[in-house]
């Protein structure tokens, strides 16, 4: 029954490898980095949309982005946006939002999803969430989604099949975070690993009985809190005074990884993680010279293959550059080679330090 398939989408994040753009106070997940005219999070949201019923859309962030999901998606209820007091990582998150469904509708199956991803072929990736809540309302499984890699990439997760997906679905063998160059080239020749997506599909009872074996001092805490607290405002008081204490801890660490009932969809649509400005570049549209104007306006003269992000009815000029970043905000101007991450990071930590936190 589709009254019985829910969304949640994880939109907590600080998405600090965006920064300027995205900032502490209006972070990645409320950006329009496409120019579409809708962030990440309401692309998002009109992408599961079509999923499941709108009211069964719950969007789980921050306390201090709750204004900006509600700025964004007006149509929500209260009862749609879960306000986590701490950045506590996406086991948490998920947990909370396990109980919180469960009140709603003991017969729930629940698609998670991260709101910063890219979906090149929506049709299809619409056709494989419905597929995967069906699947979970048969299965008592954990349902990860993997995407058959185009490239090695060092920059996702893998997961390795069981098995050669028979219809779609395969029982997980392993999980690896983030390999070198080296192995993420074995993975792709083997044909056995798919990238995660961080997708993930379960039934309410399915990922409560789990949680309560792999996570049970938050499991417990959040079960005594649902079944005592039937006043959503003591509830939401009780849950803050314990959030604080909870592990900071991915869903991937905490469960899926633990858990022996995990099986995989092996998607069949476009899929990127939107991770960093080199991602922008790669999906962007682009000039003749490979230049992308993100945001703004920009002349380019002898300049090849740079992305430039450059608020509204301001003009940026470039000449013999190639291959930058330059990303100008109100009070930041940063002018950097678009794929080095780890300096950027670099450029954020020094900036804290040196500069306090009104920058970030």
């Amino acid at each position: 029954m589709e009254q019985n398939n829910y969304c949640v989408i994880m939109a907590g994040g600080i998405g600090s490898r965006f920064w300027p753009q995205s900032r502490v106070k209006h972070p990645k997940q409320f950006v329009d980095f496409f120019g579409m005219g809708k962030s990440l999070l309401q692309q998002t949201y009109e992408r599961f949309a079509r999923v499941v019923p709108r009211e069964n859309i719950i969007v789980s962030t921050h306390s201090s982005y709750s204004d900006l999901v509600r700025e964004q998606l007006p149509e929500l209820l209260p009862t749609q946006i879960l306000h986590e007091p701490a950045h506590k990582g996406t086991a948490p998150s998920m947990a909370f939002a396990a109980y919180h469904i469960l009140t709603l509708n003991p017969n729930a199956n629940i698609v998670m999803a991260p709101a910063d991803q890219l979906i090149m072929d929506e049709e299809r990736f619409v056709q494989d969430m419905r597929s995967a809540l069906a699947y979970v309302a048969e299965h008592d499984c954990l349902l990860t989604v993997g995407i058959r890699p185009t490239h090695p990439e060092t920059r996702y997760g893998y997961i390795q099949m069981s098995g050669d997906g028979e219809n779609g679905f395969s029982k997980v063998k392993t999980f690896t975070e983030k390999p070198e160059m080296e192995f993420a080239r074995v993975f792709v020749d083997s044909g056995e690993f798919c990238w995660n997506t961080g997708l993930f599909a379960w039934n309410v009872n399915t990922i409560i009985d789990t949680m309560s074996q792999l996570l049970p001092e938050v499991s417990a805490r959040l079960e005594r809190i649902f079944s005592e607290e039937p006043d959503r405002d003591k509830r939401r008081a009780a849950l803050y005074a314990c959030y604080e204490s909870f592990p900071n801890i991915s869903v991937d660490y905490a469960v899926i990884e633990r858990a022996s009932n995990v099986y995989m969809l092996i998607g069949s649509f476009g899929w990127a993680d939107m991770g960093r400005w080199d991602d922008v570049y790669r999906y962007a549209g682009k000039d003749a010279e490979g230049n992308v104007v993100q945001s703004g306006k920009a002349e380019f003269y002898n300049s090849r293959n740079n992305l430039v992000a450059a608020p509204e009815g301001k003009l940026v000029v470039l000449q013999d550059l190639e291959g930058y970043l330059v990303n100008d905000t109100d009070d930041v101007l940063v002018i950097c080679k678009k794929d080095e991450d780890d300096d950027f990071k670099k450029f954020r930590t020094n900036v804290m330090l040196k500069h306090g936190e009104g920058y970030m």
